[in-house]
């Protein structure tokens, strides 16, 4: 049981700290915040490909990155010098050279998957990700932010707390073996109290507020 309170205690500080930290780059105008965003991404990445070649798989980690850098910023931009046509002949250029670095390695057994992972961390982590640029050029785009940071946080906490109390039964044992049913059902509850809590500062109807708590929590956990 102290094991259990010790890893909470830490896992409650490494959040506070990369909340406060969010919550300093958020205000942060322009080149800057659009780095970070971009060193983010490339970090998730690092990351996945680090879990691919635990289980064996080499995706190429620099052309993952240029297609990362790719979606981020025709995402963000919506570069006008670029029409739809070189737009696709770009992207489809840098695929290409993707599956032929990948045919150019001796073990074909496993080139699907690992073009795959190439290609889908990319899109996961430069297209998506760069939606935080969207949205923080919104009108009070960087409260918005801040919200959906809070709301993702307690989603995170009612997960671990409510799946470490009571859960038992695993949601999926081979991707994830910790995560349980109970847990999942925890963060949700406390991603919509989260959001209800924001609710004069969203400026949003009931069931909008519903709508998004469900929303972020899902989300969150499907990205975790």
């Amino acid at each position: 049981m102290e094991g259990k309170s010790n890893n909470f205690l830490k896992r409650t500080i490494i959040i506070i700290i990369g909340v406060f930290l969010s919550f300093l780059t958020i205000f942060w105008k322009g080149f800057p915040f659009f780095i970070i965003v971009i060193i983010i991404a490339l970090l998730g990445l690092k990351e996945l490909d680090s879990i691919a070649h635990k289980r064996g798989y080499r995706p190429s980690y620099i052309l993952a990155s240029l297609l990362t850098l790719y979606f981020i910023v025709i995402t963000v931009y919506d570069i006008h010098c670029f029409n739809y046509y070189i737009k696709n002949i770009i992207i489809t250029f840098i695929i290409m050279i993707t599956f032929i670095f990948q045919l150019l390695k001796k073990d074909y057994s496993k080139i699907l998957a690992e073009l795959s992972i190439t290609i889908f961390g990319s899109i996961y982590l430069g297209y998506l990700l760069a939606f935080i640029l969207k949205i923080k050029d919104l009108p009070n785009g960087n409260y918005y932010l801040i919200s959906l940071l809070i709301i993702t946080w307690a989603n995170d906490t009612g997960a671990y707390l409510i799946g470490t109390k009571f859960g038992k039964n695993k949601i999926f044992p081979k991707i994830s073996p910790k995560k349980t049913i109970e847990g999942s059902i925890g963060g949700i509850i406390f991603s919509i109290a989260g959001t209800f809590a924001l609710k004069d500062w969203l400026n949003i109807n009931f069931n909008e507020l519903l709508s998004l708590g469900l929303i972020i929590a899902i989300t969150a956990q499907m990205g975790d």
